[in-house]
């Protein structure tokens, strides 16, 4: 691949709906590229996404089907990520010899900064990077939403960028043997099954973030996970672990203790308190030991780290509470789309009352462990999303409660509003992703957050 996309005919698969692909497309229009834009969906479902690239002139759109030509009659096509790699139109593209990227990769070969901290994770990727991020006051991509390229014109040599990396888009840096410098890994749980063959094939790309590093990069790996803890004979720099209970001997890298995060690297210890941080579940604070970690290792001193966590903001849909009601809290926990999300949420509200919203549709995962956390959990009411997956949810729990079925969000806050009682908690964990009945997951946590503010 050349330089310069100037003159050059790109084919951008998939506009979408999260905005990520607006920062990518206009990035090449700056570069001088031709550019196309394909969807499957049509002009009204994308109106939104249309709106914003309205200044932008010299763009083809090809809406609500994809032609082939776009695809072999190209010079360049860029593959939004959630886009199969399997895809026949990604094939067609191949056969006829023309490049495949993503926005991930074009951003390792454009960006002017080296300094790139990766992050990945079954869940826990998007707490860490923002948790990174924040602590160091760097720039942070690939969230839904941002695109990377479009980040890249302002940056400079010298910037620090926390890159929070899919499978998917492990899969383009891996096509050019690319690992960030600095690689964590937060968790590996059965997850996207539908796009990839079996567990194993998944496991593989999400270990691209490691796989061609160099002798002086860094990982930064769970070993919480069992399966992360097979990695380390394959990291090729410095090995680094993050763990809430007391590490090995020998091992080096960060844990909690009695309320600290200690920090040990060679023969040294440093803690820093944690009682101040808003975060203050289990699954929530070992995502946020790699920011401290890093921060360390990079000369930031105990006092500055410790007014960071403390003035660390809770993301959106990540147990979110919304509302206090009539002695009810409503908790918006929609970013969890998958069973294990849904338990470590039950677990950090252990002891509580809760009224559940779950279901959606299936990822091709297991719902046995869901099932019995639901049932171990003090859960005094159900309310079931419609989606593939929640008959699976429903013949894998055996909590003898009230169970009511709702078609739309609205109709699930209202039965729940109604079942619960002062000192409950209505919990949107639905356990499964979003889609026929949402756009997306961040869709059903707004339209939870607007019914509940009209209760």
């Amino acid at each position: 691949m050349t330089n310069s996309l100037k003159n050059k005919r790109v084919t951008v698969m998939g506009l979408g709906l999260h905005g990520g692909a607006l920062g990518t497309i206009s990035w090449l229009v700056k570069q001088g590229a031709k550019v196309t834009v394909t969807d499957m969906k049509s002009e009204e479902q994308l109106a939104s996404s249309l709106k914003q690239l309205g200044k932008l002139k010299n763009i083809n759109f090809v809406l609500g089907q994809h032609r082939t030509e776009n695809f072999t009659n190209t010079d360049l096509v860029i593959r939004n990520p959630a886009v199969p790699k399997n895809s026949p139109h990604l094939q067609a593209a191949r056969k006829a010899g023309v490049a495949i990227e993503m926005d991930s990769s074009l951003f390792f070969l454009y960006s002017p900064t080296t300094d790139i901290i990766g992050v990945t994770g079954s869940k826990g990727k998007t707490t860490a990077s923002h948790a990174i991020a924040h602590i160091l006051g760097a720039t942070r991509v690939g969230t839904d939403g941002v695109s990377p390229l479009g980040e890249v014109a302002k940056l400079k040599e010298n910037s620090t960028v926390v890159f929070e990396l899919s499978s998917w888009r492990l899969e383009a840096l891996t096509s050019h043997k690319i690992s960030p410098p600095v690689a964590v890994v937060t968790s590996i749980y059965r997850e996207h099954l539908n796009t990839y063959t079996d567990l194993p094939e998944y496991i593989a790309a999400k270990k691209g973030i490691i796989r061609y590093q160099k002798a002086e990069d860094t990982a930064i790996l769970n070993y919480d996970d069992a399966e992360l803890r097979t990695w380390e004979s394959e990291v090729q720099g410095t090995l680094y672990w993050f763990s809430l209970k007391e590490l090995p001997s020998g091992k080096e890298g960060i844990y909690r203790q009695d309320g600290q995060a200690v920090v040990r690297i060679k023969d040294k210890e440093i803690s820093i308190p944690l009682h101040t941080l808003a975060l203050q579940a289990d699954h929530e604070q070992r995502n946020v030991l790699p920011a401290i970690l890093i921060a360390c290792q990079r000369g930031v001193s105990s006092e500055k780290i410790t007014a960071a966590l403390t003035s660390l903001p809770r993301l959106s849909h990540r147990l979110e509470i919304i509302r206090e009601l009539n002695g009810v809290t409503y908790i918006n926990d929609s970013a969890s789309t998958m069973p294990d999300a849904t338990i470590a949420a039950l677990q950090s509200l252990a002891g509580k009352s809760l009224v559940l919203i779950l279901g959606g549709s299936d990822k091709k995962l297991e719902f046995k462990e869901l099932g019995t956390a639901v049932d171990a959990a003090d859960v005094r009411a159900i309310v079931w999303l419609p989606g593939s997956a929640t008959a699976r949810m429903k013949s894998e729990t055996q909590k003898e409660v009230p169970q009511t079925g709702a078609e739309t969000m609205t109709e699930a806050v209202t039965q729940a509003a109604t079942i619960a009682q002062s000192g409950d908690t209505v919990l949107l964990s639905p356990g499964a992703t979003s889609f026929g009945l949402f756009k997306h997951e961040f869709d059903r946590g707004d339209q939870f957050r607007q019914t509940v503010s009209t209760l």
